[in-house]
């Protein structure tokens, strides 16, 4: 039963499903410990209970600011009742994009995005700018993005990261599976519309990969995935995606890499141009 401390926003029904959030308490304040919860219901108005297990979860959560400076991926766990919870703080004040990820028994990949108010003294708005170079360097190692053609809206794109160690700049051999796979990308547009949740392609021979794109809710998501990662010694210093961006525009995308045990996120902000028209 929900009560008076309860804050419960309803997302938007996809593939007859549906989620309900809940804040405990219900007004979230920045620096303060917060209770996520978050209920599946299917047309019925029944909480699902059975979640397929999608890299080693049922739910993955993307916490992200409103001007995409704040990341956070998050794992609710589920409860007795049904439900999926997990505590988090909010580091600043302002609104936060909650991306809701999670596959039900008999369909694909559904993401609803809701929104949150966090209370307190919100700090200054963050300008998208793109990126001049396309190395970044956090925690120790060195990441390249390259592509392999122009970006342009409507194409598919396939961007390899290259993964360096930051003093030697020798290829980094000793990456670790996180979430059964060698890295996660979350990719997300300026005005938080457009959001894609992509794995890298495995290289375990001619046969190995293999990719599906679903684009699902009424904006746009697409679940990309190219199998897990079963054995550490087919890690590389290079890791390589195939995805697509639904529209021109910028787009922020955060590379989610784990060494010595601690995951890493290395952010790339990059411009996608119009698709190309070619005249008759």
């Amino acid at each position: 039963m929900m009560t008076s401390t309860e804050n419960v926003i309803a997302g938007p029904a996809l593939s007859a499903y549906q989620v309900e959030f809940e804040s405990k308490p219900a007004d979230v304040k920045a620096g303060e410990m917060v209770d996520l919860v978050f209920t599946i219901r299917n047309a019925n108005g029944e909480v699902v209970h059975n979640l397929q297990v999608v890299h080693e979860q049922a739910m993955h959560l993307l916490v992200v600011s409103e001007d995409l400076s704040e990341f956070h991926h998050l794992h609710p766990e589920q409860q007795t009742d049904g439900r999926f919870r997990v505590t988090h703080t909010f580091p600043q004040a302002g609104n936060y994009r909650l991306y809701v990820d999670y596959t039900p028994i008999d369909t694909y990949q559904i993401v609803n995005q809701l929104s949150l108010q966090v209370l307190g003294k919100a700090r200054e708005s963050i300008a998208l700018i793109e990126d001049e170079l396309p190395t970044k360097t956090v925690n120790g190692i060195r990441v390249t993005m390259r592509a392999n053609q122009p970006l342009r809206a409507g194409e598919g794109v396939l961007l390899d990261f290259v993964v360096e160690d930051e003093q030697t700049h020798e290829p980094v051999t000793d990456l670790q599976p996180y979430l059964g796979a060698l890295a996660h990308f979350v990719i997300i547009s300026e005005d938080g519309a457009e959001f894609l949740h992509v794995h890298p392609i495995e290289h375990h021979g001619a046969s190995a990969a293999h990719h599906s794109d679903h684009a699902v809710s009424s904006s746009t998501h697409q679940h990309t995935h190219s199998g897990e990662l079963h054995s550490v010694d087919t890690i590389t210093p290079q890791i390589s995606a195939h995805t697509s961006f639904p529209r021109a525009g910028l787009y922020k995308t955060w590379a989610q890499l784990q060494r010595d045990g601690q995951v890493i996120t290395v952010p790339f902000v990059v411009r996608i141009a119009e698709q190309q028209t070619y005249s008759s």
